[in-house]
């Protein structure tokens, strides 16, 4: 499904992921869509009341739906302030299909940790996606490279404290429209990565205590 496919009313949660501050998170119901614009409208986003813009590079957002009892997420949103009909909103927009997290053989868990790639004698900033037992996926900006097959991707994991090393090989790699690349990686399998995914995997599950429109720091 598309973004715009989402009920008005429909509560949702976006998380925005910027490099000098921590993860935001927001509960907030959808106001009004648009099949026309790909996008949704929710109330103006505020921390420590003061309504946010999002206009900087290095911009993550994602918005996550229920269906079904399921999560959906929408991932390479834009998120920007705007003014219409003298009301004031933040519309969230993505080309992007909403992804079922459990539709595949192997569950495939939220990452959104800035990361290091090193490939060769190389190594590039970059952003990975998400991660399975399977593979895992991660975002490069303006990077020419066509030569990166074999990769190692060290973050650290901020919702568990954590130093997370993964090796893979390129097997799909998507220029975007915003002008980055995505890369789709098959894992090198290690046990120790399938405990990780499962650790992480019940963490994000965990209900949230906030269940108002209030914005709030993910840990």
């Amino acid at each position: 499904m598309f973004i715009y496919e989402l009920e008005k009313e429909e509560l949702v949660t976006l998380t925005v992921k910027m490099k000098e501050r921590d993860k935001m998170e927001w509960k907030c119901p959808v106001l009004d869509v648009s099949a026309k614009g790909k996008c949704i409208l929710v109330p103006p986003l505020k921390y420590e009341d003061k309504v946010l813009t999002f206009d900087k590079e290095g911009v993550i957002a994602e918005v996550v739906a229920i269906r079904d009892g399921k999560p959906v997420i929408f991932r390479g949103c834009y998120v920007q302030y705007i003014k219409f009909r003298d009301q004031k909103y933040h519309v969230i927009i993505t080309r992007e299909n909403g992804v079922n997290l459990n539709r595949r053989s192997h569950f495939r868990v939220p990452v959104d940790e800035y990361c290091y790639v090193n490939h060769g004698k190389a190594t590039v900033d970059a952003y990975i996606v998400d991660m399975s037992s399977s593979g895992f996926s991660f975002i490069v900006g303006h990077y020419d490279n066509q030569n990166m097959e074999y990769v190692q991707v060290l973050y650290k994991d901020t919702l568990l404290d954590m130093e997370i090393s993964v090796m893979g090989r390129v097997v799909r790699r998507e220029d975007r429209e915003d002008g980055k690349t995505l890369f789709g990686c098959y894992m090198i399998p290690r046990p120790e990565i399938d405990r990780y995914i499962t650790t992480r995997q019940r963490k994000i599950m965990k209900p949230k205590d906030r269940e108002d429109g209030s914005s709030g720091i993910s840990v």
